[in-house]
């Protein structure tokens, strides 16, 4: 029976690890990739889920959120977005150059902004009220529905957003 080549030896520079660490962390265990991964996911059906759509889904949240709330400031629409005062002022100067939505001085305060849908925004906000609910279904379809909603209430727990 013939021999088995022995392998050539591999040349590893100086400095590298060869051998195994005592740590032992298994990656889909820690909660912090897992929801990067989760993240990752729904943005890829996003895109799949509303082909059509000249939006961003952080766009749309806004937009969904003007939708409920015209006229509300930038920091009460932060807090209904979930996200902080900053992030939401530099996605509706975005999303107001694409011509989502328009900013308008506050009457009451000169520092404030209300924002509101254009006719643009109008029309995404309504074509995308058709496609969410299979969007969402698309990146639960590993879940029950209970176990969808249940996941809804933990992660705005774990955000401090539970109503």
């Amino acid at each position: 029976m013939p021999k088995k080549p022995k392998a050539a030896a591999q040349h590893l520079p100086d400095g590298v690890v060869t051998s195994r660490l005592a740590v032992d962390f298994e990656v889909l265990d820690l909660l912090s990739h897992l929801l990067r991964r989760a993240h990752f996911y729904a943005e890829s059906q996003f895109a799949a889920s509303y082909p059509s759509l000249e939006a961003t889904s952080r766009q749309l949240a806004l937009l969904f959120s003007i939708n409920r709330l015209p006229g509300a400031s930038q920091a009460e629409l932060a807090h209904a977005v979930g996200v902080d005062v900053n992030t939401l002022s530099d996605l509706a100067k975005r999303s107001e150059r694409k011509g989502l939505l328009r900013r308008v001085r506050s009457a009451h305060d000169a520092r404030a902004w209300g924002l509101y849908l254009t006719q643009l925004g109008c029309r995404l906000v309504k074509e995308a009220a058709v496609s969410t609910p299979a969007y969402q279904q698309r990146i639960a379809q590993n879940l029950s529905e209970a176990e969808a909603q249940q996941l809804v209430g933990l992660l705005n727990k774990m955000l401090g957003l539970a109503r």
